[in-house]
């Protein structure tokens, strides 16, 4: 059991208790599908993760992190929008995992003072995390955009209106009475964990069986009755007893996180804890902690599974070269017979048979002759060709034992890789892989491109997107060459010197909100010529439309697909 409606319902009290007329801080995107909140109420900060991960979807309070990925757009634009906001709101939408937070503007605000919602649906593959304008139901911007290509019921993309997940309509699990159980199991049919999955609201498969497993009898709906009223207590958050069950003969894997103990897991150990969130974060991290160890087992052995496969390639290659070296006798032989019968070879013969007088039976041998050379020549080729089958014997016999013995000690290594459990020894066997040169480091592309971005001066546009400028010619040329992909937005003033003004476009949109160009059109002709003028002419285009001419002068370029805006120079303030 991991985070579903029950657990889900528990955290929100929890939030309830700790965030509500909190303020936010600061977004921070923890990986490609998470973000954590940094939110301030009463002189304390906490955490709060919000994870849209096909299989770790969920919420709760979290230590600080200790790192956070790189600026991302989604981050940038929620502290926008609900920066230094206030919490006035948490909520779970019914028994759904929809976890709904208003936030209401600050009061000197500059972006529009509307309410916002953060949404968070933790829904397995169909998890997202959406922000949505509350007086309108607007879509403001979401982590996953979904189109009509994706789900033909329901669009999440910035402009649409919010609408929530589809659901079946079910039972309440707390206004449930015993005439409802007697029709779960009418004419003593059995009941499963399907059924109850089917028809209860908020019940997970694990809920489900723990139900059944409780009752003993899954027919009978007086056991059922019995069993559902051990565990309807526990959906009162105040009376939860969170725990985490782990697995004491697999090391202390993570098996469930639950409200309130499990009992279909038996032989279980169960880490108590003081609340959901608690819970929940101690058991992710177990369960991250494991799959990063799986990860680098699985990394560590697709290395050696290759370097296999090389090896045996190697093997059977050399065993090929070793068995064409062991006809270095025959060349010796040709030779020494060609030797004996060079009176009876006439130049321009392209074979001779002669008697092989180092057999047994001195058989008759056919020796190929090219006919371009002397027969002492063609004796003397085959002398060359012996020494240096035998010479290469030699050396193929020592690298087929240099390739058994990499052969025995990759095999070696794929043991101590299985056996390992723990991730510092799984990084030490990688250490050592680098070290023998079978696994190459990688360059620090991040830090390196930071470097280079952190030249540039630098806007958020009220959207949330990155707006960099070249402030000289070189930063110009290298904003073009070393930042600038296809789909980011550049610009430029008109037929009038200035910088170059790039809009990043991480995410690949097809568009550039109008707010966001005007004000880089804005800064464009603030950093040019006409910086004094009214209106200033400011082109713009898609980088991949921008070509700097070779051996062009430092920050001349050739662009085309431009559109002109007409703006006034301004600027905003620095971030």
């Amino acid at each position: 059991m991991s985070f579903d409606s029950l657990a889900l319902r528990h955290v929100v009290h929890d939030l309830q208790e700790k965030l509500l007329h909190g303020s936010i801080r600061h977004v921070a995107q923890l990986d490609a599908t998470s973000i954590a909140l940094k939110i301030t109420r009463d002189g304390r900060t906490q955490f709060l993760i919000m994870s849209a991960h096909a299989r770790h979807a969920r919420t709760h309070l979290i230590e600080p992190p200790v790192s956070e990925q790189q600026r991302s757009y989604f981050a940038d634009f929620l502290m926008t929008h609900i920066g230094r906001g206030v919490i006035s709101g948490i909520e779970q939408l019914g028994w759904d995992r929809v976890l709904r937070i208003t936030i209401q503007p600050q009061l000197d605000a500059l972006v529009e003072s509307q309410s916002r919602v953060l949404i968070g649906e933790f829904m397995g593959k169909h998890s997202n995390i959406i922000l949505v304008d509350e007086s309108t139901g607007k879509i403001l911007q979401s982590m996953k955009h979904i189109d009509e290509t994706l789900s033909r019921h329901r669009e999440i993309l910035p402009g649409v209106t919010y609408t929530p997940p589809r659901r079946p309509v079910k039972l309440d699990p707390l206004n449930l009475d015993y005439q409802t159980f007697l029709t779960l199991a009418e004419n003593g049919s059995k009941v499963d964990w399907r059924c109850l999955f089917d028809r209860i609201d908020g019940f997970s498969p694990t809920l489900a069986k723990e139900l059944l497993f409780r009752a003993d009898k899954p027919n009978c709906a007086g056991k059922l009755w019995a069993s559902y009223g051990e565990i309807k207590p526990h959906f009162n958050p105040p009376y939860g007893n969170p725990i985490v069950l782990v697995n004491p003969n697999e090391g202390d894997d993570p098996v469930a996180v639950s409200p309130f103990p499990l009992n279909q897991f038996r032989g279980m150990n169960h880490l108590m804890f003081n609340s959901m969130s608690e819970a929940l974060n101690s058991f992710y991290e177990m369960v991250v902690t494991k799959e990063a160890v799986q990860q680098k087992r699985r990394t560590l052995c697709q290395v050696l599974e290759k370097l296999q496969d090389a090896t045996n390639r190697r093997m059977a290659r050399l065993n090929r070269d070793l068995a064409n070296a062991e006809q270095a006798e025959d060349y010796r032989i040709k030779g020494e017979l060609l030797t004996g019968n060079l009176h009876l070879i006439q130049r321009g013969t392209t074979s001779i048979e002669a008697r092989n007088y180092y057999a047994p039976e001195f058989d008759k041998v056919e020796i190929l002759l090219d006919p371009k050379l002397s027969p002492s020549e063609n004796a003397q080729g085959y002398f060359r060709k012996y020494t240096k089958a035998k010479r290469g014997r030699a050396v193929i016999n020592q690298l087929i034992a240099e390739s058994r013995a990499e052969q025995k000690e990759l095999l070696s290594y794929v043991l101590k890789v299985q056996q390992t459990e723990t991730g510092d020894r799984l990084n030490a066997i990688h250490e050592e892989f680098v070290k023998k040169g079978w696994i190459k480091e990688k360059k620090n592309v991040r830090s390196k491109q930071q470097s280079i971005t952190s030249t540039f001066q630098k806007y958020t546009s009220p959207d949330g997107f990155q707006i960099y400028v070249g402030r000289n010619s070189k930063e110009n040329d290298l904003l073009l060459r070393r930042v600038a992909s296809g789909r980011d937005m550049w610009l430029h003033t008109k037929q009038i010197r200035g910088s170059h003004v790039l809009i990043r476009n991480p995410e690949n949109k097809p568009g550039i909100p109008m707010p966001t160009l005007l004000q880089a059109a804005q800064i464009a002709a603030f950093f040019s010529k006409g910086k004094h003028a009214s209106h200033v002419p400011v082109d713009y285009t898609w980088a991949r439309y921008v070509v700097k001419p070779k051996g062009s002068a430092p920050g001349y370029v050739h662009y085309s697909r431009e559109k002109t805006l007409y703006v006034e120079p301004g600027i905003p303030s620095a971030c």
